[in-house]
């Protein structure tokens, strides 16, 4: 049995020259997964990548925004897609978000993507922060469908996000973790919801560095001097575990990178990174 539904082809139109496309998506469980296509007039290309968000936001956020445009750019198709539990369309209580939850969103996108005439393999893939740790447990379970691989700050261990939390954060996490979630606004769209600890406690037994042995895919890990979330060393170690893998690290920048320079940089270094390693 399939575990999606399309349920509506919601919005078409051109902007210098992309088409744009949206769906919805149901699951297995019923819920929507709200999809953005841009780029189907460029399929026959044969180039695919699906980009993926972090916790508590949404496909809008500037870091999925700059990695589109750079594939765009290079000519891809890019999906993009409001995981269920987030503050994009999709737009389900975010006190639900796992990583588990943000792998099955990714699975399903993928699932759907497969009985869509603009799919190819092998493709690409990106993500942000949950998103990251989400793409990169991916391409470890798919190998050969993956060719290139792009996670931006990912998390890389429940136990070091955990550590890292803990270092930088003391006062902060041990409320957190004391009253279960905290209170946090999205700037972009200025929705405020509550982030749950159980995200990190179910992120435990979730640890990159074993997994990294199976990435065949061309990987380039990104990471921000000034992120307090995901330590750069961390992801530097990473990188050299993988095979093909490399690093990155924006200076001046924070995890989520808000300024414009973070996002000129950033689309800079996976602008490079697409060219170097075209098919």
């Amino acid at each position: 049995m399939k575990k999606f539904l399309i349920i509506g082809l919601l919005f078409f139109t051109s902007a210098c020259g992309i088409v744009h496309t949206d769906f919805r998506v149901k699951n297995a469980q019923d819920e929507n997964i709200y999809v953005q296509v841009d780029g189907i007039d460029q399929a026959s290309e044969h180039k695919l990548v699906f980009i993926q968000h972090g916790l508590a936001s949404y496909m809008e956020h500037q870091v999925v925004q700059t990695a589109k445009k750079a594939f765009s750019d290079n000519g891809y198709t890019v999906v993009t897609f409001d995981s269920r539990h987030s503050t994009g369309e999709s737009g389900n209580d975010v006190e639900k978000a796992r990583l588990s939850t943000f792998e099955e969103d990714l699975d399903t996108v993928i699932d759907w993507a497969k009985t869509q005439p603009f799919y190819s393999e092998p493709f690409a893939l990106a993500g942000h922060s949950l998103g990251g740790a989400s793409v990169l447990q991916y391409s470890a379970e798919h190998p050969k469908q993956v060719s290139l691989l792009i996670p931006v700050t990912p998390v890389i261990s429940g136990q070091l996000w955990k550590k890292s939390c803990m270092q930088n954060m003391t006062d902060f996490c041990r409320r957190w973790k004391k009253d279960g979630t905290y209170e946090y606004t999205d700037q972009q769209n200025s929705r405020t919801v509550q982030i749950p600890y159980a995200v990190v406690a179910d992120c435990q037994n979730y640890n990159a560095y074993k997994q990294a042995d199976k990435i065949t895919a061309d990987t380039l890990l990104i990471g921000a001097q000034k992120d307090i979330i995901i330590d750069t060393q961390n992801l530097r170690q990473l990188a050299k575990s993988i095979s093909g893998g490399k690093s990155v690290i924006i200076s001046d920048s924070g995890h989520n990178f808000t300024q414009k320079q973070n996002q000129t940089d950033l689309y800079r270094v996976i602008d490079k990174f697409i060219k170097d390693n075209q098919l």
